[in-house]
């Protein structure tokens, strides 16, 4: 096999970095996604709602839910906030690959 054959199958150390943050971003954003809701409905459930404004268990249950669901819905925007405007950045090197690719076409 020809060099040229064995590097086409490889990853460069700067694909592996951008892979690596593309990882890292929605692993991330994962964990705020499961985490905060939850922290939020016993956060505002206890402290909140039972603590400062002593409802009662279902009323307190209720706005605390919803408080869950906007934060819930926060984070998602945060998600597709950022990956809606970093779908047009490209890694670093990429444009010249691509140039390159383009010509042997």
């Amino acid at each position: 096999m020809s060099k040229s054959k064995l590097n086409k199958g490889t990853i460069s150390k700067a694909e592996q970095q951008a892979e690596y943050r593309t990882f890292k971003t929605v692993f991330l954003y994962c964990i705020l996604i499961i985490v905060l809701p939850v922290t939020t409905f016993f956060a505002s459930k206890y402290w909140l709602f039972d603590g400062f404004f002593q409802l009662t268990n279902v009323t307190s249950n209720i706005y605390s839910a919803v408080s869950a669901v906007v934060a819930l819905h926060m984070a998602l925007f945060l998600f597709i906030y950022k990956a809606y405007f970093t779908v047009g950045t490209e890694a670093p090197g990429s444009s010249n690959r691509d140039k390159a690719s383009q010509k042997e076409d």
